[in-house]
């Protein structure tokens, strides 16, 4: 899930698809499109068979707009791993350091403001390792903090505000974050999993909150990850399975899907199921080579770990594979009631250096192709994001993410969608 992850619109008519979507072009008729529509006890059916409505003349680009980050220099705009970003409504942008554990801000021209917050466990302090940054309601931000299993509120000029924690608690625990340019925040909560439990739940819950923490609403239930499970009271590892994600649309509702099918859900703002989309494309074999790389991989991160061969033997033989890979890796919610859903790239065609130092995650690497629905769910084309961009965020017109130069160095990197510029 783009989620931090650790992740739906009123149903309208194709009219006004038309109109709202300069990209279709006004010669270009819904009759060109080769899908098919169907009801089903009131919720739309959309089956794309791959033919895009995109011409070449229509289709969305990117124009390189700012990069903030320098290899060496200016210490506050060099940066040791982002872990995440907000922008605010003025334009302004705010980056989660969670090496340097701390925050900064920059102008929407990209020069820096202020930096926020140091190492440590106290008042005004982030702990190591993961850390986030959301905007909520008013331009207020919230900052998970996973080593401290804190929320820290701080105004959007920089003021420290409150801190509140995400402990387990009720047999749920925070699996992940996400919000909206509205400032909308929800987390999501996956059951508790332990040796001793009885699972009596496989489905989690994505809710949305407050700047305090208190739940507001349950937005969703999504599916739980297969990745990890319990065979008796040994742990599996299923690598590839097919992950859940959700992504909340911008003007409310949200779209869930799991990535073992290519058949996303769109659910309205009011929770009911307004569309299912899918479309027809043949999942790639997960191949003996990249079955071999995965094992090499996990076979040097435990030996990296000094843990006795028979130890290192027993953990690599709960590591289970599919047949394929996933359908999609994952999916963000774009501009115009658009969704954007990312390909898969095979371990085998990664470069020798990518195959050494991937990480193992529950989705495989994504290339930076990207399907582009539109807001009836038929099938637009394809945007190519540049290389080495981590694609994060759609803002109106602007695509956020974060790019790494040949020296793995990151940057803050915001493109413009030209066709929606203006």
């Amino acid at each position: 899930m783009c989620s931090q992850r650790l992740p739906l619109v009123p149903v309208l008519t194709v009219l006004i698809a038309i109109t709202a979507f300069g990209c279709v072009g006004e010669t270009q008729s819904a009759a060109e499109w080769d899908g098919t529509v169907r009801d089903s006890g009131g919720v739309q059916l959309v089956q794309n068979f791959g033919a895009p409505l995109w011409t070449d003349e229509t289709r969305w680009t990117l124009t390189e707009l700012l990069k903030i980050g320098t290899v060496s220099g200016d210490p506050d705009y060099q940066f040791g791993a982002i872990g995440g970003f907000a922008v605010l409504s003025d334009g302004r942008m705010v980056v989660a350091d969670r090496m340097a554990q701390h925050l900064r801000f920059f102008s929407p021209e990209g020069e820096h403001i202020r930096t926020v917050g140091k190492a440590g466990s106290g008042p005004g302090e982030f702990g190591p390792g993961g850390m986030s940054v959301l905007r909520a309601a008013g331009d207020t931000l919230l900052v998970p903090d996973w080593a401290n299993m804190q929320v820290h509120q701080i105004a959007s000029d920089g003021e420290w505000l409150a801190s509140w924690r995400f402990a387990p608690e009720g047999g749920w625990a925070v699996r992940g974050w996400d919000d909206t340019p509205t400032g909308r925040v929800v987390s999501q909560m996956t059951p508790l999993r332990t040796p001793d439990s009885q699972v009596t739940d496989t489905l989690d819950l994505v809710l949305a909150r407050d700047v305090r923490g208190a739940v507001l609403d349950t937005v969703a239930r999504v599916p739980s990850s297969k990745f990890f499970r319990r065979s008796g009271d040994a742990p599996e590892w299923h690598f590839y399975a097919g992950d859940p994600d959700f992504d909340l649309l911008p003007e409310g509702g949200i779209v869930t899907g799991r990535s073992d099918h290519y058949r996303l859900k769109w659910y309205d703002v009011n929770g009911d199921l307004a569309r299912i989309v899918s479309l027809a494309r043949e999942k790639l074999p997960f191949t003996d080579e990249d079955r071999t790389l995965v094992m090499n991989r996990i076979d040097r991160i435990l030996r990296d770990a000094d843990l006795p061969p028979a130890r290192v033997a027993q953990l690599k033989s709960a590591v289970h594979f599919e047949d394929t890979y996933p359908a999609y890796r994952r999916f963000v919610c774009g501009p115009e009631g658009t969704v954007w859903v990312q390909h898969v790239r095979p371990i085998s065609q990664l470069s020798s250096g990518e195959q050494e130092n991937f990480g193992l995650a529950p989705d495989p690497p994504g290339t930076q192709d990207w399907d582009v629905f539109d807001r009836e769910g038929r099938y637009l084309g394809i945007v190519t994001l540049p290389q080495r961009f981590d694609f994060r965020r759609v803002l109106r017109d602007k695509v956020y993410g974060i790019w790494e130069d040949e020296l793995d160095v990151q940057h803050l990197m915001v493109l413009q969608i030209d066709q929606l510029a203006g």
